[in-house]
């Protein structure tokens, strides 16, 4: 083949590959629009929730103490308007901590105040004038209802919020008629102090309650959680009407959409996705390419060979059930724990990493400590999607030296996928280095399935084969198996400590 024709050919293989990652890295980023959109969908339920919780929550705590009203107006229809003995009355109402006051007000001027005691200052008060919260109370006048004010400065100290009733009497001739107003002065923000809002940061969002105070027409903040709502991105608002008055309930996410780890994860797992498609298509090419000139060389038989091995190796080594699997609990993490998606990311990276450059090394030996990592990354994404059912403990002293390359890992696999996940309950897999004076001892045990060694299990045989066909390419080196029904499995690799490859 000419070297124009060679080029050409690399060009048309360097296209495929790149097409091919393409189009992976454009299905990947798809998906994850979609679940963005899905999880933006739960945050506006989850918003909606939350703002039916605190506008409940704090409609009934209101609720509780504007009833108070209603007892002044019974007591005053009762007496036909006489409050002076509404003292023991009032004591019993008194009773919770966040009520501030009882006002009785004929024709709008506050007479009587209960406890007197602390609020001397608005014994006296006319609420047909100006000031702080009579506006309210002149409306509740022209609209004959219980109307709520504030939360304003009040004139004997503090803040409050008061419920304005009025009351109408039967006069002599049998018609009602305006007699004054009635109010409870709750004290703020105390009357709030077990409202849920308080724990809305700990569900990832902000939280504001506010009305339009009509004193000076600006917004006035009556509730919000302790990381403010401030200008945060995707703030939604609900009008609710609390007592005839109207106030909003604000949510937003503390994080926004943008900024999720979840759709950083996400991004960045379809790039790794892409570059493996990537890297694996050109690959795939390469070789391709090495067997077409091999042939010409005369060397085709032991090309042939090579790529047999190779692919065998592939197969035996990445199965398509543990990239689905895998993908699949990335997914479901990325969701609901991105801290375990994200340590599941790097041990996935880590594992396809090693078994695509074991498989294209030219002497077949890697360090036992790079074949140990894979292994540790394989044990926790399976630990991860097991939960209680697997643990993997490794006694490993400080140590390394060569090995053929997966000889370890496919021996963890087995245990876990053959041995331990079929099992009821899960069990244990042990991995332990020793040595003597010449070989390198590799033991890895489980207490799962077991198997009889005398009868071919189709996976598990084929598994076991191809590792003591490498291992058995190296002088001194072997594989020892025990295994019995029912109770685990026990195979023991021996490396030797000067390691050489049989030619």
């Amino acid at each position: 083949m000419s070297h124009p024709e060679r080029t050409n050919i690399r060009r048309d293989n360097n296209r495929s590959a790149a097409a091919a990652g393409a189009v992976c890295l454009v299905i990947l980023l798809l998906l994850t629009a979609l679940m963005q959109i899905q999880q933006n969908s739960r945050e506006a339920l989850q918003m909606e929730y939350i703002v039916r919780t605190v506008e409940s929550e704090t409609y009934e705590t209101l609720l509780t103490q504007m009833e108070k009203t209603r007892v002044m107006e019974g007591h005053l229809i009762e007496t036909g308007g006489d409050y002076e003995n509404f003292g023991p009355i009032s004591q019993r109402l008194l009773g919770e901590e966040a009520v501030r006051s009882l006002l009785f007000a004929p024709d709008g001027v506050v007479r009587g105040v209960f406890p007197l005691e602390g609020n001397e200052p608005v014994y006296g008060l006319d609420l047909n004038s100006e000031g702080a919260g009579n506006l309210e109370a002149q409306e509740a006048i022209r609209k004959g209802t219980l109307i709520l004010a504030g939360p304003f400065e009040l004139v004997e100290g503090g803040l409050g919020v008061c419920g304005r009733l009025p009351i109408y009497l039967e006069n002599d001739s049998g018609q009602r008629e305006y007699w004054g107003l009635v109010s409870v002065t709750l004290k703020y923000p105390e009357i709030f102090a077990d409202n849920p809002i308080h724990h809305v940061n700990e569900q990832g969002f902000a939280c504001r309650v506010w009305r339009i105070n009509p004193d000076d027409n600006r917004e006035q903040t009556i509730l919000e959680t302790e990381k403010p709502i401030g200008n945060r991105t995707g703030i939604r608002e609900y009008r609710t009407t609390m007592f005839n008055t109207t106030w909003t309930i604000s949510v937003a996410p503390l994080i926004p959409w943008y900024l999720r780890p979840s759709l950083w994860l996400c991004i960045a797992g379809s790039v790794m996705v892409s570059l493996l498609a990537l890297f694996g298509v050109s690959t795939a090419v390469k070789l391709r390419r090495m067997k077409a000139e091999a042939s010409q060389m005369q060397i085709r038989e032991l090309q042939q060979k090579l790529e047999q091995e190779r692919a065998s190796l592939m197969l035996s080594q990445i199965s398509s059930h543990f990239f689905y699997h895998t993908l699949n609990a990335l997914q479901a993490l990325i969701v609901l724990n991105p801290d375990a998606a994200y340590r599941m990311a790097g041990d996935f990276s880590r594992y396809l990493r090693f078994n695509t450059d074991a498989i294209l090394l030219a002497d077949g030996i890697v360090s036992f400590k790079e074949e140990l990592r894979a292994v540790r990354a394989y044990a926790h994404i399976n630990e991860q999607m097991l939960g209680e059912r697997l643990k993997v403990n490794f006694d490993i002293p400080e140590e390394d030296f060569s090995i053929p390359a997966l000889t370890v890992q496919p021996i963890v696999e087995n245990a876990i996928l053959h041995g331990i996940k079929p099992k009821v309950g899960g069990g244990t897999v042990t991995v332990r280095l020793t040595e003597d004076e010449t070989h390198w001892h590799i033991t890895v045990t489980d207490d799962g399935m077991g198997f009889d060694p005398t009868e071919q299990v189709m996976n598990r045989s084929v598994g076991l084969s191809n590792v003591r066909k490498r291992i058995e390419h190296f002088a001194g080196c072997s594989m020892d198996v025990k295994s019995t029904v029912g109770q685990g499995t026990e195979i023991s690799l021996h490396y030797h400590k000067i390691l050489q490859k049989i030619k």
